[in-house]
């Protein structure tokens, strides 16, 4: 939230300050985290094809070339685990951008690893700062880590411009995979050009293994052959609503009159009743 005070003041506690939303992706390869900041004028929400569209722009931008790629990811059906996630990664390795790839869900009952180290530092650096702006917000998550491992993907630039699109990656998927029947009690997930349109498939690291053919239909596409991008969704805004009530209750609680407009500007829509 911000603004945000390391001294919040009592007036805002009941209130509902401005938000972002953060996503991570962690390469502990290199190591460091690519931290999404996204206002939420410019979040859609929490669902599958944001986090395709946030995963394809991590490999796209700060991808190293890797044909092995090994991740790790929370249990969260709605955003992580599920046939999307699954279908995306099997049209990475089908499209030849990776040789394998496999993926793992943290066992229930273990809820941290790596990516909670980085948000660690961000919330040590923001619980000790006061924060006003988005820009600002952006700064303090580059200044958390003395060494640089915490970097900030903006979805705007200073300039105001979009630097990744969201896309409706679900509804292309469907044309060509099947779903895999009780995805959620598997926990281990193997893809690789060896076994075009299998994934192999584990409830537990030494369980036994089933195999699934995700294709429905021949899959026409390959580096050669780009398959069509998915249709953009594009961001709503602020509600009416949302924007009068962050100029009326949440402007008065920034002190400079330079952030009050750029966080709580005085809405261009006029005033639902």
């Amino acid at each position: 939230n911000y603004p945000y005070e390391n001294q919040q003041v009592g007036p805002i506690y009941f209130k509902t300050p401005r938000k972002a939303q953060l996503f991570g992706v962690c390469n502990e390869g290199a190591p460091k985290q690519i931290n999404y900041l996204i206002d939420e004028a410019d979040f859609i929400e929490k669902n599958a094809n944001t986090v395709i569209s946030l995963l394809d722009h991590f490999f796209a931008t700060y991808g190293v070339g890797e044909k092995h790629a090994y991740l790790t990811a929370d249990n969260c059906g709605a955003q992580n685990k599920n046939n999307a996630v699954i279908h995306y990664l099997m049209y990475r390795v089908l499209m030849g951008l990776h040789d394998q790839i496999d993926l793992s869900f943290m066992v229930v009952g273990h809820t941290k690893f790596a990516p909670d180290g980085y948000f660690g530092l961000i919330k040590y650096r923001y619980r000790r700062s006061d924060v006003y702006t988005y820009d600002q917000l952006a700064d303090l998550i580059e200044a958390s880590s003395e060494n640089g491992h915490n970097i900030c993907q903006r979805y705007r630039d200073k300039q105001g411009n979009p630097s990744f699109i969201y896309r409706d990656w679900g509804t292309l998927f469907l044309k060509y995979f099947r779903k895999i029947p009780g995805i959620r009690k598997y926990h281990h997930f193997h893809f690789s050009r060896r076994i075009p349109g299998i994934v192999r498939v584990k409830e537990t690291i030494d369980g036994a293994e089933t195999e699934f053919n995700l294709l429905k239909k021949e899959f026409p596409f390959s580096m050669d052959i780009q398959p069509p991008l998915p249709n953009e969704i594009k961001p709503e805004g602020l509600s009416a609503k949302r924007a009068w009530y962050l100029y009326e209750k949440i402007r008065e609680h920034i002190p400079l009159v330079e952030d009050k407009d750029v966080t709580c500007p005085q809405p261009n829509v006029e005033k639902p009743e």
